[in-house]
């Protein structure tokens, strides 16, 4: 199977890294192209010098571009009648992400979005062990998820480019709140000064869900290296937690000192990206059950922008609704809640 990984930059690097791993399992050829004529091509990838040449070379494309240019490729690709797998966010706004996926629907086109912390064991088997009741209901859920700056791509401090801090860092744990506690119908949001390049660098937030659970969210663009992540869920028989730092009793970190690590969580051995990628390839090939759909994506990407909106005007929000036709699948988290994947 020919894999066109379009955007050799910042997310690339993790996917070429998971192809490979997947490749060890499946015949893959891997492609790639970057507008940026500059950005190196890995050793084993087939490069092309054109969105036109690597949509004709492919059977499968994994968008890794920049956050305001994914409809636009994903319905070039739709157009080539590739199966697409994306990164998130689908879009910058809720009504271009549902023509946008519309757009895939009626050209008879799988369309995948990476939200790859589903994929986290931690996260998974905490999901798992909700799902199954064995704990009760999720009643006060706590997020939080910390990186370095990212000062190599620019355009991420654009909010009209990326979304800014909630629809870019922020949206993982949207989409875990609303997988573990489901739809969310009111936010209320706080954000930092801004410190680098005009962006919002820490966000506070917190989501009423429809089932009257809460959930506390905290994003940090700020940390010299590394990535910290952990989470609370409390449930009405018990509590699950996680903390990435939990084996440091004391640790400091200096916003100022610059580094280009820290914008990925350390992973050893088989990543988290490698199971994302194998089962969205598996959901776009074969037609194989996920625990990702689409509309998923676009219900985070509606509370994210909820969520900012609600830091800018210091007014509660409501996230925007969902037209009718945008339905989960039935493989999606809430028919395969519990399962073994």
């Amino acid at each position: 199977m020919r894999i066109g990984v379009i955007g050799l930059g910042g997310i690339s690097a993790a996917h070429l890294a998971a192809w490979e791993v997947v490749g060890q399992e499946m015949d893959l050829e891997i492609h790639g192209y970057d507008h940026l004529p500059e950005k190196p091509v890995p050793a084993g990838v087939t490069p092309h010098d054109s969105l036109e040449s690597i949509l004709s070379a492919v059977d499968v494309v994994d968008i890794c571009t920049p956050s305001y240019t994914h409809p636009e490729i994903i319905r070039a690709a739709a157009d080539a009648g590739l199966r697409i797998i994306c990164e998130k966010p689908l879009a910058l706004t809720v009504a271009e992400a549902v023509d946008t996926l519309r757009y895939c629907r009626e050209r008879d086109v799988p369309l995948q979005i990476g939200q790859v912390v589903r994929f986290f064991g931690e996260y998974e088997s905490a999901h798992r062990a909700v799902s199954t009741g064995e704990y009760g209901e999720p009643a006060v859920l706590r997020f939080r998820r910390a990186s370095a700056q990212p000062r190599s791509n620019e355009w991420m401090h654009d909010e009209a480019l990326s979304g800014g801090i909630a629809v870019d860092l922020m949206i993982h744990d949207i989409d875990q709140a609303i997988w573990f506690a489901g739809d969310v119908e009111r936010v209320f949001a706080q954000a930092g000064l801004p410190k680098y390049g005009g962006a919002q660098t820490q966000a506070y937030a917190t989501l009423t869900h429809t089932s009257g659970a809460l959930t506390q969210l905290n994003a940090c663009w700020g940390l010299a290296g590394g990535f910290e992540t952990s989470f609370e869920i409390a449930c009405t028989d018990g509590i699950i937690n996680h903390d990435n730092q939990d084996h440091s009793s004391l640790r400091a970190d200096r916003p100022d000192l610059l580094g280009t690590a820290g914008l990925l969580p350390v992973m050893a051995g088989a990543t988290p990206f490698a199971a994302e990628l194998k089962e969205l390839l598996a959901a776009v090939a074969f037609g194989a059950p996920s625990r990702v759909d689409p509309v998923d994506a676009i219900a985070a990407l509606s509370v994210a922008i909820a969520v900012r909106e609600s830091a800018r005007t210091g007014q509660a929000q409501v996230p925007e609704p969902l037209p009718s036709d945008m339905q989960r699948s039935a493989t999606s988290w809430q028919a395969m809640a519990g399962a073994t994947w």
